[in-house]
């Protein structure tokens, strides 16, 4: 699966469970470990561990690799490692407070 069609996955199974204001940043250039980091919100701690560990499951399906998953104990900000695109998926409260878009401000943006 290409990195486009990982990316689609990732969207299209974040937009099912209605996680908020999804952002793709292609960040090749910026990382030799990794192609993509998707950020997106949920809105509550619940909902964001529904979003990661359903696309956990997706991901698995599908036949993706997926490296790991961290943050399930507290829940505001969860990592799901699908080794060339990592996921955050994050309250809204820290996601404003971490502001991660900024750290890779210089990435491609794609808002598909």
């Amino acid at each position: 699966m290409n990195l486009e069609q990982q990316l689609k996955v990732v969207t299209d199974t974040i937009e099912e469970l209605k996680g908020e204001d999804i952002i793709t940043l292609k960040v090749l250039e910026q990382s030799a470990d990794i192609e993509a980091i998707v950020v997106a919100t949920g809105r509550s701690i619940q909902h964001v561990r529904g979003i990661a560990n359903n696309l956990k499951i997706e991901a698995k399906r599908l036949g993706m690799k997926v490296v790991g998953i961290e943050g399930a104990e507290t829940g505001h900000w969860m990592l799901v490692d699908l080794a060339e695109v990592v996921v955050h998926v994050m309250t809204e409260k820290t996601r404003e407070f971490y502001k991660l878009e900024r750290l890779w401000s210089g990435s491609e943006r794609s808002d598909d």
